[in-house]
């Protein structure tokens, strides 16, 4: 008998949920993939070691949330072979579809379903030990809270979705760039940003996005002959670099690039910066005198 139960529910999440005998759950990454729609697997593998990555930097061991797995499919000729797959947690699954494409609709709504189920779970009470009359007390009374609080968690389930869908035109750009495996030029950078402060209403200038490049360390600025190259510190973290070359007129010149992680945190530094101030002009103060 398999030790996998199949979970059926309303969400398309919820029905590939697996449960196995001893209560913990998990979601196969092959079969997250399809649900979300992805046609290339290395695309979604992608995802994947991001969400891992991430894992490692909050101290979490990867392995306890994105375990190696493998999977048989059909080939089309009755045979099977094996292929990689992953196990992962509910956590392990919600940092893997944030690290998704958004422009998906199912990926899209797979990182509102990850983020309102992973909301509830880290929010539901431990329960208490039933073998002691302390215990049972306890859950007499929880089990009497729950009721009260239903109709009151079917509303902030709601309001919950109504802010993901709020904050979804700046999480959606941000994480679409999580998914960039190429360097770009931190003028190329500036003009995206641009593009999508006109769909976002914020009038952005590129010389604002240079400069809060600078701010945020990733390039040097003011005054310099080095002005507009990686920082040493951006170099170190790997979020930039400064890529010399020689012209076709034998002109040597440098030029500074974003690297894909780096394009990760400075997307993540501008969303927020214009979520909490409509703008992404800094204040004078900041600007450092750098003419960017």
């Amino acid at each position: 008998m398999s030790d996998i139960q199949t979970i059926n529910g309303d969400s398309p999440f919820d029905a590939i949920k697996r449960v196995r005998e001893d209560g913990s759950e998990y979601w196969s990454a092959r079969e997250l993939a399809d649900a979300m729609r992805y046609d290339q697997w290395r695309n979604f593998a992608t995802a994947i070691e991001r969400a891992r990555l991430t894992l490692g930097n909050q101290g979490h061991q990867p392995e306890t949330h994105i375990a190696g797995a493998s999977k048989m499919v059909d080939l089309g000729s009755g045979a099977q072979r094996a292929v990689d797959d992953h196990h992962l947690t509910r956590f392990g699954a919600y940092l893997t579809v944030m690290n998704g494409d958004p422009r998906k609709p199912e990926v899209a709504a797979a990182q509102a379903y990850f983020a309102i189920r992973t909301h509830e779970a880290e929010s539901r009470p431990a329960l208490p030990d039933i073998t002691t009359p302390d215990g049972l007390l306890a859950l007499t009374q929880m089990f009497s809270d729950t009721a009260k609080q239903l109709v009151a968690e079917q509303s902030k389930s709601k309001v919950l979705e109504a802010a993901i869908e709020r904050s979804a035109p700046l999480v959606a750009k941000a994480e679409a760039h999580t998914g960039s495996d190429s360097d770009v030029h931190r003028q190329e950078f500036a003009r995206e940003v641009q593009a999508w402060g006109v769909k976002q209403n914020v009038d952005i200038k590129q010389s604002e996005v240079l400069r809060f490049l600078g701010h945020i360390g990733l390039f040097i600025r003011g005054e310099r002959s080095d002005t507009g190259h990686a920082t040493a510190d951006a170099q170190r973290r790997g979020f930039a670099f400064t890529h010399k070359d020689v012209a076709r007129n034998g002109y040597a010149y440098a030029t500074g690039k974003l690297t894909p992680a780096g394009q990760d945190y400075a997307w993540k530094r501008i969303t927020k910066y214009v979520g909490d101030h409509g703008t992404l002009e800094l204040p004078r103060e900041l600007r450092g005198g750098d003419p960017a």
